[in-house]
């Protein structure tokens, strides 16, 4: 099956539907992988002592799709152990503060609601 093309020659909706929604789960995909290869770079440049910033960070967008090769053949070894997600202190510290962030702007409009 192939998940790509300029043309859906399919004139079934159902069949339409599930083309695009393999169309979405390879995007999804890819931009999943994306984001763990830059959180590892992320790490292994943290790892170096390179200072990181977190507006740098900001910049960055797992959208990229210079690296995909839309029509080609995609392997996936099931018997390789899932990565490592967040273990950095770095990445916990920013979450943690991404929470408390989250949180103070959630009680910041709660308390601006009932007033």
């Amino acid at each position: 099956m192939d998940f790509g093309g300029d043309v859906i020659t399919e004139n079934d909706p159902n069949e339409q539907q599930k083309r695009v929604r393999y169309i979405d789960l390879v995007a999804s995909a890819v931009i999943l992988q994306n984001t763990v290869d830059m959180m590892r770079v992320l790490q292994e440049l943290y790892a170096a002592g390179e200072p990181i910033s977190v507006t740098d960070v900001e910049y960055l967008s797992p959208y990229m799709t210079y690296g995909v090769k839309r029509f080609g053949n995609y392997h996936l070894d099931l018997k390789r152990p899932p990565e490592p997600w967040v273990k950095e202190s770095q990445f916990r510290e920013a979450a943690k503060r991404a929470r408390a962030a989250a949180a103070e702007a959630q009680g910041a409009a709660s308390s601006t609601g009932a007033a």
